[in-house]
């Protein structure tokens, strides 16, 4: 086999870890997780009166969410960048506002590269 080797498909390096390929249907649950994540901190916020000491933790909680939040999906995007045969560090575009909704789509919806390439054989292939 040519190319890195596969590495073990697991959450954790779904979504914390930059080396290897995902495809689309792990790119997509990986940011709907993130995605839910958000909005339950959100929606426990929102349930909170303003006056509440409560509000600075969840306010906090939160900041950490989307630490993190944005640490996946470098990683989500490095993965897929990979798949389709491109350098991962592209995926510092997802921080500039005008550019990252549109890489978001494309990395979304463009199909994974058939062939084994310099990050590893294609996601959930047989080889």
């Amino acid at each position: 086999m040519t190319g890195a080797p596969r590495h073990p498909v697991t959450v954790g390096w779904v979504l914390f870890g930059f080396r290897g390929r995902i495809g689309r249907k792990s790119f997509w649950l990986g940011a709907l997780l993130m995605i839910l994540i958000q909005a339950a901190v959100i929606s426990r916020i929102v349930t909170i009166p303003e006056d509440s000491p409560e509000i600075a933790l969840w306010g906090l909680v939160l900041l950490a969410i989307w630490l993190a939040s944005a640490w996946v999906a470098l990683a989500l995007a490095a993965k897929r960048l990979h798949d389709l045969g491109l350098p991962g560090m592209l995926a510092i575009c997802l921080l500039i506002p005008a550019i990252s909704f549109i890489a978001f789509l494309l990395l979304a919806f463009l199909p994974s590269r058939p062939e084994t390439n310099e990050y590893g054989p294609p996601p959930f292939s047989n080889s």
